[in-house]
């Protein structure tokens, strides 16, 4: 049953409001989300988790490059859109790099979405699916967990809500192209800070066509037609100056490798009803909880409600944009183009029109209970729930603000070495100080990315910014360390000549080992192990002659 007044933009008639309805208790309770999904990502955030291999696959990229090197093929096989990548590359440059930078714009996504989705969702809701809909969006914790990550989904995520809350913001008043323009003029931003954002602004072209070619009168024609102009022409330029460079490199590893499962077996027709009914009732629809093996059945039912009720009231503008971006997603899947399902930061560009179905959808669902004083409790116990949870996540990160402790020993490990370490003697990273690497794939995935990043970190700031030690003799009569990762490349002939020439410049004692972690069988890429070759002048300061540590070229 669906209450009158519930879906906007209608009006609750004179005196039918019910107590369950009461305005100011609904009010209060849904800014109470606001404010509770405010807090949980704030404290996200300021607890500072470990940087985790995931995060430094993209960090890495900030060390070495400028502005125009990021729109090169990025390392450790990562696909980014070119202004996230601008944005990240400024803070960590103006607030040093850090993982309080880094983290810094994702963060300030994450807060504006919380903002901007109650917006939204009171532009389309009111009452109890209001509640409700805000309720899971601030206390689900996908939306959550990347936004106090080094990665773009929380940008992804708040440039659907943008598109979405102005196409529904024309929606409201059809006569008036403001909107239109604001839209268009935000597009191509959009587009270039989130690769799906894409998927919603085709989305919105295909929900808002009808009407604006029905109803519209000659500006609202034209506003539209430049904004489907603006955007093609905005995604074919990033495409070929970025997105095509990027993909390009590592496609092959995303279609058939890591991302395999997230695509429709098009090979195997046969399994893609089942793989449509594992996607939606898998991770994709984890909210606010949820997850494989069916676990989110229940959203998905709550979801499927909400669509019905939609379309039963005459909705068919809002439901259309909330549910094209699932349109447009697929067809890019089915294309090959982007993963669909699987892993729920892929699909973050989904949420806002998840959360409001599926809210939509309970309130409904709810509102089935009876007796009244039953349907209190049930509606109770739901809000109950979703506070519970946000509280939950606010207890465990600061009782354990890591995603797994070997994060922890990760980087304070580093954190001694780097900065201890180096007070004591020349702490000399071969790969970043030397520039010299004999094992490429090395430095292609794996703990090598979260290595780099914390000796950016953490390193003593005579050693920081990557500075090379180029002349041969070290600074006073302080001991040198040659630090390399992983392992030492023995019975390696460029490595064996270039230690060669050291020893006859230097004593260079035994190696020294430290394992952070050893990794687990099959997942040695995950190893973190530091090796280190002390070094001593063999003469005098003052009887040397300047000699280098990099004497050959090393093939890369």
């Amino acid at each position: 049953m669906l209450r009158r007044g519930w879906l906007r933009p209608e009006e609750v008639p004179a005196g039918r409001a019910t107590i369950d309805e009461t305005t100011t208790w609904l009010s209060r309770a849904t800014w109470a989300f606001v404010a509770l999904g405010l807090a949980v990502r704030l404290v996200r955030y300021l607890v500072v988790y470990p940087i985790w291999h995931d995060e430094a696959f993209v960090a890495v990229n900030f060390l070495d490059r400028d502005y125009l090197d990021l729109l090169r093929p990025l390392d450790y096989a990562q696909v980014s859109p070119i202004l996230f990548l601008w944005i990240e590359l400024f803070f960590s440059r103006l607030l040093g790099f850090s993982e309080w930078s880094l983290r810094l714009f994702p963060a300030i996504c994450g807060l504006a979405s919380v903002l901007l989705f109650r917006r939204l969702a009171a532009r389309l809701l009111r009452g109890v699916p209001l509640l409700l809909a805000v309720g899971i969006f601030a206390t689900s914790f996908y939306p959550i967990r990347h936004g106090a990550e080094v990665k773009p989904y929380a940008s992804d995520l708040l440039a659907a809500l943008v598109l979405l809350a102005l196409a529904v913001e024309w929606w409201h008043r059809p006569a008036r192209s403001r909107c239109l323009w604001v839209l268009t003029a935000v597009a191509p931003i959009l587009l270039a800070l989130s690769y799906p954002a894409v998927f919603v602004a085709a989305g919105v072209s295909l929900a808002l066509g009808p009407t604006v070619l029905r109803v519209a009168g000659r500006p609202v024609r034209l506003a539209y037609l430049v904004y489907n102009v603006v955007v093609l022409a905005s995604f074919v330029s990033i495409f070929f100056s970025s997105t095509a460079v990027q993909s390009g490199a590592v496609r092959s590893f995303y279609r058939w490798g890591y991302w395999r499962a997230s695509f429709p077996p098009w090979e195997e027709p046969w399994k893609i009803p089942g793989w449509l009914i594992g996607v939606h009732t898998g991770n994709t629809l984890a909210y606010p909880i949820g997850g494989e093996r069916g676990a989110s059945t229940a959203t998905l039912i709550a979801l499927f409600v909400g669509i019905a009720v939609m379309w039963r009231r005459g909705r068919t503008v809002p439901l259309g944009l909330l549910l094209a971006p699932f349109a447009t997603g697929l067809a890019a899947a089915s294309l090959g183009q982007y993963p669909y399902g699987g892993a729920p930061r892929i699909t973050q560009y989904l949420v806002p029109s998840i959360c409001l179905l599926t809210g939509l959808g309970a309130a409904v669902l709810l509102a089935r209970v009876r007796p009244a004083a039953r349907r209190r409790r049930a509606l109770g116990a739901a809000v109950g729930l979703l506070a519970a949870i946000a509280i939950w996540l606010i207890g465990r990160d600061l009782m354990q603000p890591y995603r797994v402790w070997q994060d922890v020993e990760t980087r304070e490990f580093a954190r001694r070495f780097w900065n201890a370490d180096g007070r004591e003697a020349d702490l000399l990273c071969v790969r970043s100080d030397l520039g010299l690497t004999w094992q490429p794939k090395l430095w292609t995935s794996g703990m090598s990315a979260v290595y780099l990043v914390h000796r950016a970190m953490f390193a003593h700031p005579r050693l920081r910014n990557n500075v090379a030690f180029r002349a041969g003799p070290l600074a006073g009569q302080r001991p040198a360390r040659l630090v390399f990762f992983d392992e030492l490349p023995r019975d390696n002939p460029c490595f064996d000549q270039w230690l060669a020439r050291i020893h006859s410049s230097y004593k260079v004692g035994p190696s020294q080992d430290f394992t952070v972690f050893p990794g687990k069988p099959g997942e040695l890429w995950l190893r973190d192990r530091y090796i280190v070759l002390d070094l001593t002048p063999k003469e005098p300061l003052e009887d040397r002659s300047a000699r280098s540590l990099k004497p050959y070229q090393v093939v890369r």
